[in-house]
């Protein structure tokens, strides 16, 4: 039976016919996670969700537009950017003193807090009001470089200038 069969067999009630796409995508699957996670365990549980989610969706799959491998991978690395933003917003619990933080207090507030005090340290000091106009006001580049009276590609320029510092000072 080809990819094209099984899947409408699964989708016609034979459900056990989906152990098929799981055994022919699994390794590489795993694999492809592990490469953005450097972790097995990780991997192997997204690949997991992954093929949880594919057969909740399976029914609204169209062979037309895809390959099920190719909306298969792109199901797993949405997965996978979901969890290291998950990742990258969560404090190891050990470090949760150097924050100050205490159970009255959220997390994402210490976290936000921190990264306007980042922001507050930016130099010069037109990196760090071209981004709170950016992230935190909502203007395009074309406001903010009307407000500050200099070119879009100055502010541009600022931004990426800005957003390598934020970068160094929070790693």
């Amino acid at each position: 039976m080809n990819e094209t069969q099984v899947i409408a067999a699964i989708c016609a009630g034979d459900v056990e016919q989906y152990a098929n796409l799981v055994e022919r995508y699994q390794t590489g699957l795993i694999i492809h996670c592990d490469r953005y996670l450097h972790s097995r365990s990780d991997a192997e549980d997204i690949a997991q969700q992954a093929f949880i989610k594919a057969y909740a969706k399976l029914s609204e799959f169209n062979p037309e537009r895809a390959h099920f491998s190719t909306w298969l991978y792109r199901i797993a690395t949405n997965l996978v950017i979901d969890h290291l933003r998950i990742q990258k917003h969560s404090i190891p619990t050990e470090d949760m003193e150097l924050f100050g933080v205490n159970d009255s207090i959220p997390y994402d507030e210490v976290l936000l807090q921190e990264l306007r005090d980042t922001v507050r340290s930016l130099q010069p000091p037109e990196q760090r009001h071209a981004i709170e106009a950016y992230y935190w006001d909502g203007k395009s580049y074309l406001e903010i470089a009307e407000n500050m009276g200099v070119p879009i590609n100055t502010i541009k320029s600022w931004l990426r200038r800005g957003k390598a510092q934020l970068r160094e000072k929070l790693s």
